[in-house]
């Protein structure tokens, strides 16, 4: 609906296009708020950020390099906040924050920690090389990377990681979660009305905690892997592969059990109030 609008004020004459390189010093951090429209952040080898930005032909675009923060910001002629498709260039190792209402972002290349806060839209973070912080009310969240601590919030809207290493937190209420090709000794995942999947390492000294209300739980593990493994569903299933020889003679309402796979170093919670929980072989 947002882009659409930014179309119809483009064909009738009413947007033009800011062009602005600054020169930013090395650690310098980019900061942009955007209420509505679209932002892309992506990077090259210079030590300079460019925004493009197209918006409402009276919106004033503030770009602003204080201390060690570039901040940017459309600023309105008059009434509520100006509608912005923002294409940003920055540094690849620079730290960037976004945040906004109706914003839909993508963020590609950027080795820097990323953080993005949006109310409504689409976030999509391709070849992240820091840690990254994530909280939506509506809208999917796309990640692909990550080399450190990764948080992901949201409400309505399902969560995707892949080829993320580091501890990761994944906390939604309506939406499925999967993370596919993941390393990480620390991983956390939880929803209400979702299904949860983890195909990713489950390393010795590790802990793992896979919840849902209403959802299915698939947790995909090596074979010989070394876990201490505790399983809890009121109304719902539990199978594993015959990979793992796990012996479960009943599954009774309100059960719970667990089981030992190896050595049992790491530490793996599985829990669905409703849905079936599938233990698969990596």
């Amino acid at each position: 609906m947002v882009i659409a609008s930014l179309a119809l004020a483009a064909l009738l004459g009413l947007q033009q296009q800011t062009d602005t390189t600054v020169t930013v010093p090395a650690g310098t951090r980019l900061e942009v708020s955007n209420h509505a429209g679209t932002t892309h952040i992506t990077t090259w080898d210079r030590d300079a950020v460019r925004v493009r930005a197209q918006h409402g032909s009276r919106d004033v675009i503030e770009i602003e390099l204080r201390g060690s923060v570039l901040s940017v910001e459309g600023e309105p002629y008059r009434g509520g906040p100006p509608m912005v498709d923002y294409e940003i260039t920055v540094p690849r190792g620079m730290a960037v924050s976004v945040d906004g209402v109706e914003n839909e972002v993508t963020i590609e290349g950027v080795g820097g920690d990323i953080e993005v806060a949006t109310v409504e839209g689409a976030v999509t973070i391709r070849g992240a090389g820091g840690e990254v912080s994530v909280s939506t009310v509506e809208g999917d969240v796309v990640l692909e990377g990550g080399r450190g601590r990764i948080a992901i919030t949201g409400v309505e809207g399902m969560v995707s990681v892949t080829g993320a290493s580091g501890a990761i937190t994944v906390e939604t209420v309506d939406g499925d979660i999967t993370l596919e090709n993941v390393q990480s000794a620390d991983v956390d995942l939880g929803t209400v009305d979702g299904n949860v999947t983890y195909h990713g390492t489950v390393q010795d000294g590790g802990r793992y905690r896979l919840t849902s209300h209403q959802g299915d739980l698939v947790l995909a593990m090596a074979a010989g892997v070394n876990a201490a493994v505790s399983v809890a569903t009121f109304d719902g299933t539990f199978e594993a592969d015959p990979a793992f020889s796990v012996q479960v003679s009943q599954i009774r309402p309100g059960r719970r059990f667990s089981f030992t796979l190896g050595t049992g170093s790491a530490k793996v919670e599985l829990e669905s109030f409703e849905g079936a929980i599938r233990l698969e072989r990596r």
